[in-house]
């Protein structure tokens, strides 16, 4: 079957990030995997923490990199600059390993480290690899049908996926996963180095930028790259807002769906409103087990969780004042 069009949510991709401000710190991150055959998958994990100048320079101020072989979502193999990862072979990216890597890095998660951004993160995007593989087999007409009960467990998770939702409906018509093609992804400008993508190879990228007034501006992409070499979006989140210095409280949150494959998606948006008031020490652990159910959304909720990083972002900026004071 084709990729459908008539169900889509918006697609509205962003254009290009915004300029920094002098004063700004900012946070970059990219999740790429690369498929081998099969079985095998190549990913290179990088995150990046800038300070920008007052004259507009850019002055790197941490860089992580991690590269991984993976069979079967099990990590094979796995080097970076942190010998801790070496305890990672073995592993499933997937249910558990959050668990399993907050374990490893212990303080490292409460100072909401670039390497705990990317161990944190490796598990969404590994889990939206599927849709590269569901891509190449509509492509060369694979399509395999899914059992009748499939709809059902699909139903309820999130809002593109609510009972009554159109991408459940196309599953019970047609015992087949919806799967659409979004909007060409432009190129950004500002964020650290990164590969080429190969064919079916997948990014997630993330942006964080807050100011020395608190305001905060992130970007959330997930994006695939066809067999033409084309990249094409299929998640695409926006947030800004403001943190309190005082207390390090959200004190207000704007979203907006800029790319979303089904119709139903935007539903979520307003459980955003939800995390104003809260410690952002505290999003990760308090929006992975509060925000559940056909209010939220996968995606969004973990880009609401990486608000979290602020902290560090935060705690990065004070010492460099103090440093920089008389």
């Amino acid at each position: 079957m084709p990729f459908v069009s008539d169900i889509v949510g918006p697609q509205r991709p962003v254009q290009r990030w915004p300029m920094p401000a002098p004063g700004t710190m900012r946070r970059t991150s990219s999740i790429d995997t690369q498929p081998d055959g099969p079985v095998h998958q190549d990913t290179d994990l990088r995150a990046r923490d800038v300070h920008i100048g007052p004259a507009g320079s850019v002055e790197v101020v941490d860089d992580v990199v991690v590269r991984a072989r993976l069979a079967d979502r099990v990590i094979d193999d796995i080097a970076g600059a942190d010998a801790r990862l070496a305890e990672l072979r073995g592993v499933r990216v997937g249910q558990g390993f959050r668990a399993k890597a907050g374990a490893l890095l212990g303080s490292d998660v409460d100072r909401a480290t670039l390497l705990n951004l990317l161990l944190d993160d490796w598990v969404g995007a590994s889990l939206v690899t599927g849709y590269g593989v569901q891509h190449a087999n509509i492509v060369a007409g694979e399509e395999e049908e899914m059992a009748d009960v499939v709809a059902d467990h699909l139903a309820g998770i999130c809002s593109g996926f609510a009972p009554d939702a159109a991408a459940v409906d196309f599953t019970r018509r047609t015992l087949l996963m919806p799967c659409a093609q979004g909007p060409a992804a432009p190129r950004l400008d500002g964020l650290h180095p990164t590969e080429v993508l190969r064919a079916h190879g997948m990014r997630r990228l993330r942006r964080i930028d807050l100011t020395p007034d608190g305001a905060f501006d992130a970007h959330f992409r997930d994006s695939h790259v066809d067999g033409d070499g084309r990249e094409t979006i299929v998640h695409e989140y926006t947030v800004v807002g403001e943190v309190d210095g005082d207390t390090r409280t959200v004190a207000r949150i704007d979203v907006e769906a800029r790319v979303l494959p089904w119709r139903e998606c935007p539903g979520a948006l307003g459980s955003a409103s939800r995390v104003v008031g809260m410690p952002v020490g505290q999003l990760r652990n308090r929006i992975r087990t509060e925000f559940v159910g056909i209010t939220t959304c996968t995606h969004l909720n973990d880009t609401l969780r990486c608000l979290g990083d602020i902290d560090a972002l935060m705690d990065g900026r004070e010492a460099r004042s103090s440093v920089l004071s008389p």
